[in-house]
């Protein structure tokens, strides 16, 4: 945005019509910039290295993940049946219920 490179990303849920849609919400003590993880408090310790912006262009990466992002029916957010952690705590999203994120 305004010629500024960035790597962050923005990811929102959706029901399936895209006409109600919520942005995902770090915990609150969230720190910008951290690196989120999927599973549980001992596998962030395991996670691997993170790609290169080119490995995840060249793997598509991002198309292979996100058709198994979703909300569960606490409005948290999954990766199949992993929950996304920050280090404060899962990432959610305010009412929608087993919602797509995309």
């Amino acid at each position: 945005m305004r010629g500024i490179k960035s790597c962050g990303m923005l990811m929102a849920a959706s029901d399936p019509t895209h006409v109600n849609v919520e942005l995902l919400v770090p915990p609150e003590g969230a720190v910008p910039g951290e690196r989120i993880w999927f599973g549980s408090e001992d596998e962030k310790e395991n996670q691997p290295v993170a790609a290169t912006p080119n490995q995840i262009q060249k793997k598509k990466i991002w198309e292979s993940v996100q058709p198994y992002l979703k909300t569960d029916a606490s409005c948290i957010a999954m990766l199949g049946e992993h929950v996304m952690h920050t280090s404060a705590g899962p990432v959610m999203c305010r009412s929608l219920k087993n919602a797509s994120i995309s």
